[in-house]
């Protein structure tokens, strides 16, 4: 799962799907397989850990969807004021 590492001096990087992770005793432990650790981040070098669940992002087509269902909802409201 896709997260964010957010560092006590207040850099964060993004990883992606591919990079495993694990927080053991407050260490951060990252690598490219379970359990086969290549980077430990020390509970002091780390002040947050986000997870992208994916449900927050929205694609273009997706905001274009939501804004042409509000200009109908408008335009149905404004046919009730006319009738």
């Amino acid at each position: 799962m896709a997260f964010k590492l957010t560092y006590s001096d207040g850099q964060s990087t993004d990883y992606d799907d591919s990079t495993k992770w694990e927080v053991d005793n407050g260490v951060v432990k990252m690598g490219r397989d379970d359990g086969d650790w290549t980077v430990y981040v020390s509970p002091s070098h780390w002040a947050t850990l986000e997870l992208d669940t994916g449900q927050d992002k929205k694609s273009d087509d997706d905001k274009k969807s939501d804004d042409d269902k509000k200009s109908d909802d408008d335009k149905e409201s404004d046919d009730d004021k006319e009738s």
